[in-house]
């Protein structure tokens, strides 16, 4: 190895550090403590005789020569993190780990997932299901769908699929003796609410605001079941339990298959976005392009 590298400990610590521009949080994401990451990021500055961030009490910053020894750490570590998919997949069957939401994975990817395996036998998928957007640069999952604004510094985002928002229900709704109408209707049906929040801690689109943006004054918003996740809001609509504010991009098969039924022609739709987010190794790493291009041909005019 040549003399003049600075130890690889040192080097995970700084891109930490450069990535999060916040000693304290490469601790914990390293499982040191801040005065740890402060002495690593010192030593490396020594050995390589160049400043590497400007620190003052509220900000830390990159210095030109930190930012060329970043882009240079990354272009290292994907080239490293490439040569050992290489040396798995001559070895091991390849391991694709995948963080979705899980709603996310009750909805679209199980139901879907045995046309992945059709394809790519020799790929062992393992499902992580998190609301949080994961370390992607660490190594331990590989690639994800998350629902945000995908704005994801230091990661490779796509849009997969856009979303909305509408009123949703059983067809039966709309039958029988006294069928759902109008939006008046409402008031003698249950209410399902999704009291999950989005990425960002705010809540989902909720039948208070619905009723608010459409000038609906005799249904109480305050009534009805709630649920934690958006899947499960959808699965009480399609048992029949009520009617839900459901997003249509998780319900799509649902409403394909007839199962469910939008409202009142008053679909919203939403900013947040379902994206496809990986590090920057996509084209480099066949499990994961594999896995993003399945993704992609999978929901293509959804």
């Amino acid at each position: 190895m040549p003399s003049n590298l600075p130890p690889l400990n040192g080097l995970r610590t700084f891109e930490a550090a450069a990535r999060l521009l916040n000693f304290s949080r490469a601790a914990e994401e390293r499982h040191v403590t801040p005065s740890a990451v402060s002495h690593q990021i010192k030593d490396l500055e020594e050995r390589i005789g160049v400043v590497l961030f400007q620190r003052s009490r509220r900000s830390l910053i990159l210095t030109d020569a930190g930012d060329v020894l970043l882009r240079g750490v990354h272009a290292a570590f994907g080239a490293l993190s490439r040569a050992m998919d290489d040396l798995d997949a001559l070895t091991h069957t390849p391991v694709l780990t995948v963080s979705v939401p899980p709603s996310v994975a009750m909805k679209w990817i199980v139901p879907r997932l045995e046309t992945f395996r059709e394809r790519h036998p020799d790929i062992d998928v393992r499902i992580s299901t998190d609301m949080e957007l994961p370390d992607l640069m660490s190594g331990d999952v590989d690639i994800a769908v998350h629902y945000g604004n995908g704005d994801y510094p230091g990661l490779v985002s796509e849009l997969l699929v856009e979303n909305s928002v509408a009123p949703m229900c059983s067809p039966r709704f709309l039958e029988g003796a006294t069928p759902l109408r109008r939006p008046e209707d409402l008031s003698r049906f249950t209410l399902l609410h999704d009291i999950g929040g989005d990425e960002f801690g705010n809540p989902a689109y909720d039948w208070g605001t619905w009723l608010s943006a459409h000038g609906v004054e005799n249904v109480d918003a305050t009534l009805g079941l709630r649920f934690n996740t958006s899947a499960d809001v959808l699965n009480a609509a399609v048992a029949g339990a009520g009617v839900a504010i459901g997003k249509t991009a998780l319900a799509v098969d649902d409403l394909k298959s007839g199962r469910l039924v939008c409202l009142f022609d008053a679909i919203v739709a939403e900013k947040a976005a379902y994206y496809v987010v990986c590090a920057n190794v996509p084209a480099r790493s066949v499990k994961i392009a594999a896995f993003r291009d399945w993704l992609f041909s999978e929901f293509a005019g959804v």
